[in-house]
C-alpha cells in the first residue's frame, strides 16, 4: 500500500510541477490541481448520480419483492440480484467517487511531503546530491530536524531557503550549488497570501488561519451540498441534523489540518468550496427526475424496437420481403384476396343491414307512407348497384 501511494504521489507530483511551471506559485498549483481532479472525477459523479436515480427507480419493485418474500431472506436476496441484473443496476455503483477520494488525498499528501522525489523527481541516491543534502542536514542554524521521517524533505527545502543562495558561506562547491538550485527555486514558491504552505499550523504562525478556513469551508460546503442535492431532508428524516453533520465534518477537517502541511489544508478548503458548485451542476442537469424520465423513454424505445423485430420476423416467415407496419397490408396476391374477401363480407353485411332497415320502414308505412316509399326505393337502388 505504501508503494502504491508513492506511485500515485509521483504522478501527482508531475501534475503539480506542470501547474507550478505555469503559475509560479505552489498555492495556485494546489487550486488548479483541485479543479483538475474535480473535473476528472465529474464523469464518475454523473455515473454516481445515475446509479442513485436507478436505485430510486427500483424502490417500488424492491418493496414488492420484500412483501412477497419478506420471510424468506435468501429468496429475497436472490430475486433482488436478478432485478439488479435485469435493470443493469449495482448498489455499489455510487460509491466509486467516494472511494477515489482517499487515494487522491494520500497521493497528494505524499507529493507535498516528498517534493524532492515526487515533484522535482530528483535522484537522492546520486553521490553528489546526497553529499550536498547531508551537508545541509549538518547545518544546525538553518536545518531543523523533523519529528516524522515524512517531513525530512520539507526540512531540506526549508533549509535551502534559509541559506538564501549563499552557498559559498556554508562551504558548498559550485557543483553542489548547481544541484541545489532547483530545490532553492521551488522553495520560493510556497508562500501563498503570507502563509508558508510547508509549515504545520500552530497558534503562533499564520498557517493557523487556514485551520479556521478549513472548518468554515468543510462545514458550510457540506451543508450547502446537502441542501442542493436534497439530502438535508433525508438526513432529517433519519434523525440526524444536517447542520450537525456539517459541523462534525468541519471539526474533523480542522483537526487533521493541525497535523499536516498547510498545503493540504489549502487543498481541503478548495475541495470543500468546489463541491457545492459541482453539486449544483449535477442537480440541475442530471437530477433524478430527468434521469428517470430519460430511462423511461429508453425503456419504451427498446420495447418498440423489440415489437418491430417481432413483426419483421413474422413477415419474413410469410416470405414478405418488404417490411410493412401493423396498420398497412402488403401489396401482393394474398393481400388482394384478403381485401376482396373483406369487401364481400362488408357488402353482405351492408345488404343485411339495408334489408333490416327496409323491413322496419315497411312496418311504419301506415304512418308515413312517403317515407317508406323512399326507403324502399333507396334499398332497391343500392341492391341494383351492388348487382352491377
Amino acid at each position: 500500500m505504501d508503494a502504491l501511494f508513492n506511485f500515485i504521489g509521483s504522478i501527482f507530483g508531475y501534475v503539480l510541477y506542470f501547474f507550478n511551471s505555469i503559475s509560479g506559485n505552489f498555492g495556485v498549483s494546489i487550486i488548479l490541481f483541485t479543479l483538475f481532479t474535480r473535473l476528472l472525477m465529474f464523469p464518475l459523479t454523473i455515473k454516481q448520480q445515475k446509479s442513485m436515480a436507478g436505485m430510486q427507480r427500483l424502490q417500488p419493485k424492491m418493496k414488492e419483492l420484500q412483501e412477497k418474500y419478506g420471510n424468506d431472506k435468501a429468496k429475497y436476496n436472490e430475486e433482488v440480484q436478478k432485478l439488479y441484473q435485469k435493470e443493469g443496476q449495482s448498489p455499489a455503483g455510487g460509491c466509486l467517487p467516494m472511494l477515489i477520494q482517499l487515494p487522491i488525498f494520500y497521493g497528494l499528501y505524499r507529493a507535498i511531503c516528498m517534493p524532492l522525489t515526487c515533484t522535482l523527481h530528483l535522484d537522492l541516491t546520486d553521490d553528489k546530491l546526497a553529499s550536498a543534502i547531508s551537508r545541509i542536514k549538518s547545518l544546525s542554524d538553518v536545518y531543523t530536524s523533523a519529528t516524522s521521517s515524512y517531513y525530512s524533505q520539507i526540512n531540506v527545502i526549508e533549509a535551502v531557503r534559509n541559506i538564501g543562495g549563499n552557498y559559498a558561506k556554508y562551504g558548498f562547491t559550485s557543483t553542489e550549488a548547481e544541484l541545489l538550485k532547483p530545490i532553492y527555486d521551488l522553495s520560493q514558491q510556497f508562500n501563498f497570501l503570507g502563509i508558508d504552505l510547508l509549515s504545520i499550523a500552530k497558534f503562533w504562525n499564520p498557517a493557523i488561519i487556514l485551520t479556521f478556513v478549513v472548518f468554515a469551508a468543510s462545514a458550510g460546503g457540506m451543508m450547502l451540498t446537502n441542501k442542493l442535492t436534497g439530502n438535508a431532508n433525508q438526513a432529517q428524516m433519519n434523525g440526524c441534523s444536517p447542520n450537525m453533520m456539517g459541523i462534525s465534518m468541519g471539526v474533523m477537517s480542522a483537526s487533521i489540518s493541525l497535523s499536516v502541511p498547510s498545503a493540504m489544508a489549502l487543498y481541503w478548503t478548495c475541495s470543500s468550496l468546489f463541491a457545492p458548485a459541482q453539486s449544483w451542476v449535477v442537480n440541475k442537469y442530471y437530477n433524478a427526475a430527468i434521469l428517470n424520465a430519460k430511462a423511461e423513454a429508453q425503456r419504451l424505445a427498446k420495447i418498440k424496437l423489440q415489437e418491430e423485430s417481432v413483426i419483421s420476423a413474422t413477415y419474413a416467415k410469410k416470405d414478405i420481403k418488404k417490411f410493412a407496419p401493423i396498420y398497412a397490408l402488403p401489396k401482393d396476391g394474398k393481400s388482394e384476396e384478403i381485401i376482396n374477401d373483406s369487401e364481400k363480407t362488408d357488402d353482405a353485411t351492408l345488404i343485411q343491414d339495408s334489408g333490416a332497415q327496409v323491413s322496419g320502414k315497411k312496418g311504419n308505412s301506415s304512418k308515413k307512407k312517403k317515407s317508406g316509399n323512399k326507403g324502399k326505393q333507396s334499398s332497391s337502388d343500392y341492391q341494383g348497384r351492388k348487382k352491377k
